[in-house]
């Protein structure tokens, strides 16, 4: 048996997402409502969607692999694209045309939300879970810098800054940057893009972070928008010296759990400081390893939330869950394979010695 023709292809399944769009009309209210300049007119900026939507369901991580299916007349037959652009074409739409379309791409993207016959209610309150995990990429990627990578030390990395939705985990907003760019370095101008997309009414805003995002200048930005934040605290010297002295409570066995008010430098006022103590198990997990004292383990979160200490443990606790998310963006919407405006050329290779 061969499976040679020219009817075949492994890309098959792509028709059902062809039906699909074509049902709810994305396709025409692309054409209708998203209108923007463009040099050429050989592909419509509908059609140009479509062709980068298709390889990211495909599994096609980069824009040079897609190159692909312009020889597969069966894919394009089956997705209604009359060809496939090059990936130059692609290129220069991410950069030229993107940043005015994709605004209105999402603007038909909530209208066609709203259609379902079952509304649902406004969140009374949006939680931002952020992380800003270090990627690490092979070859040459534009911008990849030699940073902070536990895990792959001394090769070239990204470090994002992502914001999550705590509660429907839907991905908010994110930014690419070098691998040496340090966590705050750029935070409060795309917190403020994030702030941006919160929908109108008045929700209450909480935001959960990490170490990374222990900062005055971000705690100084929060208050000034009311927002409310539990932020894990850098157990700095001064902290660390009197975790040994303060009284706790032990409200859950196994677990102790004390507060305090301090005011670190350069911070405006003093914070509520929540300690949270477990005792040292005696083969601790790494992951879940924090700063350790004699036989215990200690963890310090700052807010400015009225919770009792334990349930605002495991309340910071439920940020976790956005590790999966970010291995999903990392596997599955490969993002360390983001497109540049062009490949990064490969050094020279250098001439053998002669002896």
């Amino acid at each position: 048996m061969r499976f040679g023709t020219a009817s075949l292809t492994h890309y098959g399944g792509a028709y059902l997402l062809h039906r699909f769009l074509s049902r709810i009309g994305f396709t025409e209210a692309i054409a209708r409502h998203v209108r923007v300049a463009q040099r050429n007119n050989r592909y419509s900026v509908g059609e140009v969607l479509l062709a980068l939507l298709y390889p990211m369901v495909l599994g096609r991580e980069r824009i040079e692999p897609t190159q692909l299916l312009r020889q597969n007349g069966v894919f394009q037959y089956l997705t209604g694209l009359p060809s496939y652009p090059e990936a130059t074409t692609l290129r220069r739409f991410l950069l030229r045309v993107a940043p005015a379309a994709l605004p209105k791409v999402r603007a038909r993207h909530d209208r066609f939300l709203r259609r379902r016959t079952v509304r649902p209610r406004p969140p009374t309150r949006l939680i931002f879970d952020l992380d800003s995990p270090g990627l690490g990429v092979y070859g040459h990627q534009e911008q990849a810098r030699i940073g902070s990578n536990p895990i792959k030390r001394g090769r070239p990395s990204y470090h994002p800054l992502l914001c999550f939705e705590g509660q429907t985990k839907d991905f908010g907003h994110g930014e690419l940057r070098p691998g040496d760019a340090h966590t705050a370095s750029g935070t409060l101008d795309w917190l403020a893009a994030c702030f941006t997309k919160i929908p109108a009414g008045g929700q209450l805003t909480i935001l959960r972070a990490d170490k990374g995002f222990f900062d005055h200048k971000l705690v100084e930005w929060l208050e000034a928008r009311r927002a409310r934040f539990v932020i894990v605290a850098r157990l700095t010297p001064p902290i660390k010296r009197t975790l040994p002295h303060r009284s706790s409570g032990s409200p859950s066995r196994g677990v102790e759990v004390a507060e305090f008010r301090s005011q670190p430098t350069r911070w405006p006022h003093p914070y509520r400081f929540v300690v949270i103590r477990r005792p040292q198990p005696e083969e601790p997990p790494a992951p879940l390893t924090r700063f350790k004292l004699g036989r215990y383990h200690y963890q310090v979160l700052v807010t400015n939330l009225p919770l009792r200490p334990l349930t605002l443990w495991r309340f910071s606790n439920d940020r976790a869950g956005i590790e999966l998310l970010i291995k999903q963006l990392q596997g599955d919407y490969a993002l360390g394979s983001i497109p540049c405006p062009s490949p990064k050329p490969r050094p020279a290779a250098k001439p053998p010695k002669v002896y």
